[in-house]
């Protein structure tokens, strides 16, 4: 069947291998959590008025094959009852949230909380680009590094479920939405600032992969997209989206990255 060969890829012997060492996200490791990241909207200066918002979504697990599963099962339906769907997966190997209706992807969202929400933290961090400045946008990769070490320093540290002090925590980025240069200092960064003094955990592990190979990134660009819209286009159908992810945010709010911390999810 079509969907079982695209989907092949949930076995327990799947790794991913980036930069020299085998990331196994299917197996379960002791005191891991399972970072799961990817982004929407753009850090910038030109156009503000359309392209206010930067949204990183951060899935957190520490069961990661659970989380992928039920996933999985919703697209698998999905695409049994939209031929334009499968033809989609065929072709690009993956659906991106923007290509689906908050509709579509609500019922995604409902599964995967009704039956896993005792395995999943959800932290999103959205930045204004009214507050920032050519410095603080001069150099992408050094800004997504930031902010991705300030939202564990801060609201990982103070509100996270998954918050211990020890464990490694393993982060999964989409690599087509990395900055260059980024890829080469997150891990090192993180390391250097956060387990050290005052750790949140023993060790930082930070991974690129193309969004086709895990279905949690896949997770993670829906999930950026749906807050995109909410905050930046003020749709009205993410409303409830958003209000189904709230009880599962790190800290009950998006980390709001501005000075003003004036960001106000759309959920009326």
């Amino acid at each position: 069947m079509i969907y079982n060969y695209l989907y092949m890829a949930d076995t327990a012997m799947m790794h991913l291998v980036t930069n020299g060492r085998v990331l196994m996200g299917e197996l379960q490791k002791d005191n891991t959590v399972y970072v799961y990241v990817d982004e929407s909207g753009s850090i910038t200066k030109t156009n503000i008025s359309n392209n206010r918002y930067f949204v990183i979504a951060m899935v957190f697990t520490d069961n990661p094959i659970a989380i992928r599963r039920l996933f999985k099962k919703k697209i698998s339906q999905m695409i049994k009852k939209d031929s334009k769907r499968k033809k989609e997966i065929i072709l690009n190997k993956e659906i991106k949230g923007s290509e689906l209706s908050e509709t579509e992807k609500i019922k995604i969202y409902h599964h995967i909380l009704a039956h896993g929400s005792d395995k999943i933290e959800l932290g999103v961090i959205v930045l204004d680009n009214n507050y920032t400045n050519d410095k603080f946008i001069e150099n992408h990769a050094r800004t997504f590094n930031y902010m991705v070490q300030v939202f564990f320093d801060s609201c990982f540290r103070k509100h996270s479920k998954y918050m211990t002090g020890n464990g490694n925590i393993e982060i999964l980025l989409d690599e087509q939405n990395v900055a260059t240069g980024a890829k080469y200092d997150l891990e090192e960064y993180l390391n250097q600032q956060l387990t050290i003094k005052n750790p949140i955990c023993d060790k930082f592990f930070a991974s690129y992969t193309d969004s086709k190979n895990e279905k949690l990134v896949q997770l993670a660009d829906f999930l950026a997209n749906t807050f995109y819209r909410n905050i930046e286009k003020k749709d009205r159908d993410s409303a409830d989206s958003v209000k189904m992810w709230m009880n599962s945010l790190c800290g009950d709010d998006v980390f709001d990255f501005s000075e003003a911390h004036d960001i106000e999810l759309n959920v009326k």
